[in-house]
C-alpha cells in the first residue's frame, strides 16, 4: 500500500523497526535494529522468509511487503569523540558521535555541526583572526560536545526503556506515551526536539545572519 509519505516506527521488544518513505509512494528504506543474532538470521533468511517475518514484524501496516534490495548488516555503536576540535581541524557529524538512529537524530546532529562551525568560522574571519587556531574554535567545541552529549544521553534512555518486556517497563511507556500525547506543550516541545529545532541553535538553524 502506498506510505503516504509517512515515515513510521515500531518498537518490539527485542528491537526497533522503521519504514523510511521513498520517492516512490510503495517504496521504503527500512531500518531494522536487532540483537546480533536475530539480524544475521534475518540476513541469512530467504527472501520468502524475511519478508513474512517483516510483515509480522510491521503488524501488516502498509499490507504485505516484498524485498526490493540487497539486505546490509552492520553493527550499531554509540561513539563521542574526547575533542571535537585540534589545530587546524575540527569534526562534525558521525566524525564527532554516532548515537543509536531510533529518532533518525544523527542527520539533526550533522548539520547542526556543519552550521555551528560555519557560525564559528565566520565569526573568526570577520573579526580578522586565524579561523583555524584551536583557541578558536574552543567555541564550538564546547557548544556542540555539549548538544551531543545530551542528545546521546536522551538516545541511550530511549533505547532502555523501550527494550525489554518487563512489566514495569510496559507500564511506564504506556502512561508516559499518553501523557504526551495528551499534553499539548510537553508533545510539542519533543516534536520540536526531533525536529533539530530544540537547545543552542546556530544563526543558519534559526535562518538568521551571523
Amino acid at each position: 500500500e502506498p506510505h503516504g509519505g509517512v515515515a513510521r516506527q515500531i518498537f518490539h521488544n527485542d528491537g526497533i523497526l522503521a519504514f523510511l518513505p521513498l520517492a516512490d509512494p510503495h517504496l521504503c528504506s527500512i531500518v531494522w535494529s536487532l540483537v546480533p543474532e536475530k539480524a544475521q538470521q534475518m540476513h541469512e533468511a530467504t527472501p520468502e522468509a524475511f519478508n513474512q517475518a517483516l510483515c509480522v514484524a510491521f503488524d501488516n501496516r502498509l499490507g504485505l511487503c516484498t524485498l526490493e534490495s540487497e539486505r546490509q548488516v552492520f553493527p550499531l555503536t554509540g561513539r563521542y569523540a574526547r575533542q571535537f576540535a585540534a589545530h587546524r581541524l575540527a569534526l562534525v557529524g558521525d566524525a564527532a558521535h554516532t548515537i543509536h538512529p531510533l529518532a533518525g537524530q544523527g542527520v539533526n546532529l550533522g548539520l547542526l555541526d556543519a552550521a555551528a562551525l560555519a557560525e564559528q568560522l565566520l565569526k573568526s574571519q570577520i573579526a580578522g583572526a586565524d579561523i583555524g587556531l584551536l583557541a578558536n574554535l574552543r567555541g564550538y567545541e564546547r557548544w556542540r560536545k555539549s548538544e551531543a552529549a545530551r542528545m546521546l544521553a536522551a538516545m541511550e534512555g530511549l533505547k532502555r526503556l523501550f527494550g525489554g518486556s518487563h512489566p514495569l517497563k510496559k507500564l511506564v511507556r504506556g502512561v508516559g506515551l499518553r501523557a504526551v500525547d495528551g499534553l499539548g506543550p510537553l508533545k510539542q516541545g519533543m516534536i520540536r526536539a526531533a525536529m533539530g529545532l530544540d537547545g543552542e541553535l546556530p544563526a543558519l538553524a534559526k535562518g538568521e545572519k551571523i
